[in-house]
């Protein structure tokens, strides 16, 4: 059995590596293989980790958020029937409950407060520098959708292709890459848009990631003449 610690996208890498760690520590622990992997927002996607298992093997899925939830239990499920659909593979796939229903949590909540304690200190001076209080100094706002399809589809690719492409072309002062949440038109996925430009670019992968760099944001000439998308009625 290969048993996957499914998370979703935290905002900070620390977070991600966290749950890496968890996993390493629960293969030592058990024997048994543990990887980590996620649903949205950070690599590998739920998708990539279940094409790395092997063929016919049994996979068992372990969602890790705390608290519990039930966009996390809801996402994996039809995550894997994308998968199942797209891969036709056979692989059995089980499901456990949820790492924060589990009876141990409450042990390890008990070991901590009995544990050792270390007093808590620290200067107040970061938490207020004027350093974040200066807008970057960009021309263009990129967004790349890291939503649960748009990470299926393989935005993850995406975004380490336009940030590559953008260190090449020396344009990291010029252009601000954000990863975000579902930006809604999902079935277009992967979405890439361009602000000041409000130029939607769908079914992005990495071929079109290296035009929108040197096209779009280094030449100012959006592929294939994309103009701005008609403003909504009033």
């Amino acid at each position: 059995m290969n048993v996957l610690l499914v998370s979703r996208g935290s905002t900070h890498h620390g977070g991600h590596d966290a749950i890496h760690r968890l996993a390493a520590a629960a293969t030592e622990t058990t024997g048994v293989p543990v990887r980590a992997c996620f649903l949205d927002g950070a690599e590998p996607s739920l998708h990539a980790a279940l094409d790395a298992v092997p063929e016919h093997c049994e996979v068992l899925l372990v969602a890790t958020h705390l608290p519990p939830d039930r966009y996390l239990d809801t996402w994996i499920r039809r995550a894997v029937a994308h998968w199942r659909s797209t891969r036709g593979r056979r692989a059995r796939i089980l499901v456990a409950a949820p790492l924060a229903t589990q009876p141990a949590l409450v042990t390890a909540v008990g070991d901590a407060i009995t544990g050792e304690h270390t007093t808590l200190d620290g200067n107040p001076g970061p938490f207020r520098s004027p350093a974040w209080s200066q807008i970057t100094r960009h021309r263009r706002h990129v967004l790349v959708c890291r939503g649960p399809r748009c990470t299926a589809y393989g935005a993850d690719h995406v975004a380490a292709t336009l940030g590559n492409r953008l260190k090449e072309h020396g344009l990291g002062d010029d252009v601000l890459v954000t990863a975000t949440g579902c930006l809604f038109p999902c079935n277009l996925g992967p979405l890439v848009v361009v602000y000041p430009d409000d130029t939607w670019y769908e079914h992005v992968d990495a071929g079109l990631a290296v035009r929108i760099t040197d096209e779009h944001l280094r030449d100012s000439m959006p592929v294939d003449g994309r103009r701005p998308r008609d403003s909504p009625p009033l």
